[in-house]
């Protein structure tokens, strides 16, 4: 696989508009509600609409990740747990647009959240729960050169079933040094 570009996508900020562009489906992907870190149900657009209100007030950030070629929305970047005392956060990705799955746009939605995160809110470092049995997003994380935090067992209530996450982190001195391993220019 050849290299990407970072600057083939942008970010804007998510609002009310991303929800019948795309956002409202991928939420409600069977493929998808495995693997979100969230109650695995269905969204109707009400819900989703609560969900920017009460993002609003978390001080949490979210973005519509869109190709600058077309416009096109390809999924949504959000940057949590924002702790500028201790210079951490959290994130979480969807690449709702399956025509790009499996083609290196996770790395760099990836990319850009660690831009984000780095250089405009000064973090030094970043993290993210991942499902143990979400392998996709697993080999992903570790191929861009994220390190295994901790396992936590019987952490997520998925399916009726609790089961256990992975923990992963990385700061911007491993983003930089691993960008000329990863698919990424």
């Amino acid at each position: 696989m050849s290299k990407l570009k970072h600057n083939i996508i942008f970010l804007e900020k998510i609002s009310l508009k991303h929800i019948d562009l795309g956002w409202l489906e991928w939420v409600n992907n069977s493929g998808n509600i495995k693997v979100l870190n969230r109650p695995p149900y269905r969204y109707n657009k009400k819900q989703l609409l609560k969900y920017l209100k009460d993002l609003k007030k978390s001080g949490d950030l979210m973005f519509a990740v869109r190709l600058k070629s077309n416009s096109e929305y390809i999924g949504n970047i959000r940057i949590n747990h924002i702790d500028y005392h201790n210079r951490n956060c959290g994130y979480g990705r969807l690449l709702g647009n399956k025509k790009y799955i499996g083609k290196n746009y996770g790395q760099l939605m990836l990319y850009k959240i660690c831009d984000y995160a780095f250089n405009k809110l000064r973090m030094n470092k970043i993290f993210t729960p991942i499902y143990s049995d979400n392998l996709r997003s697993l080999a992903s994380n570790l191929e861009f050169g994220m390190r295994i935090s901790g396992h936590f067992k019987n952490h997520f209530k998925k399916k009726q079933k609790i089961q256990g996450c992975i923990l992963f982190r990385i700061n911007k001195r491993r983003v930089q040094e691993n960008k000329k391993k990863v698919r990424i220019n």
